[in-house]
């Protein structure tokens, strides 16, 4: 039986497959390279994957993909069994940094009437537990908070209904150390009691040790190891360090993306010729 089926085995058993991406490549525009190549991602109910991979590996861009926000030219992304652009499923939950760009959560409103705008009477007694664990206070006004308050008061509106699969895209890099920890405590919870999906995009490692089921290392665009299960069987999470593996694949990545790169001509850092400086100066004459 094949992932095509949305089957899969794990101890002789069958699982449907919460999340089903198989050898999706994507471009921003037709006939150009693609931004990710033969990506494939299987998360059973109730797995927390954690993606993995270098700024521009792009993890963003599969997160929005599985979120629905941009169309793919095939059909093989499907949560919960259904096409995630041309149809849908409901239970999905995308939570990622360009919220808090938007100029209407700057606006000067109340949280409390902000997150009922979106419903959050409807939810009260799974929005008060995220209130107390995101420590948030309902009489802030959304343009007086900060950054990291602005972040709680999202992850509140995004959580407070019941979700069957959570994309968190580098959402928790504005919160504090407490705060955070509380957060991953409530969502192993809610994949643990309630069978929810969780694929969470980061470079913050402290207190994830114990936290993923699986890992998803994405490199170049491509997930070429597939997906990890977390802890190997055989070595307990204990005897091993997500930090220091996370920062091998990453040295990986740089050698394999400085000498595809460098194929093309390109080069990062500095240029030892002089041209581009002068040019600028003299371009931007700061004497006058």
């Amino acid at each position: 039986m094949t992932t095509s089926t949305m089957i899969e085995r794990i101890d002789g058993q069958q699982q449907e497959l919460a999340i089903d991406c198989q050898a999706l490549t994507y471009s921003w525009v037709v006939g150009t390279d693609p931004v990710l190549t033969d990506v494939d991602l299987q998360l059973t109910k109730g797995d927390r994957c954690l993606l993995l991979g270098a700024n521009g590996a792009g993890k963003s861009t599969l997160l929005r993909i599985l979120a629905g926000k941009k169309l793919t030219q095939t059909r093989c992304c499907k949560i919960l069994g259904q096409d995630v652009f041309m149809k849908p499923p409901g239970g999905v939950v995308y939570l990622g940094t360009e919220w808090s760009t938007n100029p209407v959560v700057r606006s000067d409103i109340v949280v409390s009437h902000f997150l009922d705008s979106v419903g959050g009477y409807r939810h009260k007694e799974r929005r008060d537990r995220l209130l107390h664990i995101l420590d948030v206070d309902l009489d802030w006004r959304m343009h007086q908070i900060s950054d990291g308050e602005r972040r709680r008061v999202q992850l509140c509106m995004g959580l407070m209904t019941e979700w069957d699969v959570l994309l968190l895209d580098e959402v928790t890099v504005d919160l504090d150390v407490l705060v955070r920890a509380d957060l991953i405590e409530f969502l192993v919870s809610e994949s643990e009691l309630r069978g929810a999906t969780i694929v969470y995009a980061t470079h913050i490692f402290d207190g994830l040790q114990t936290f993923p089921t699986k890992i998803c290392h994405m490199q170049l665009g491509g997930t070429p190891r597939g997906m990890v299960a977390w802890p190997p069987a055989g070595n307990p999470s204990d005897k091993l360090d997500l930090f220091s593996l996370a920062l091998g694949w990453l040295r990986e990545d740089k050698v394999l993306r400085k000498q595809k790169e460098e194929s093309k001509g390109r080069v990062r850092g500095p240029k030892t010729d002089t041209k581009d400086r002068v040019t600028f100066y003299q371009k931007y004459d700061y004497a006058h």
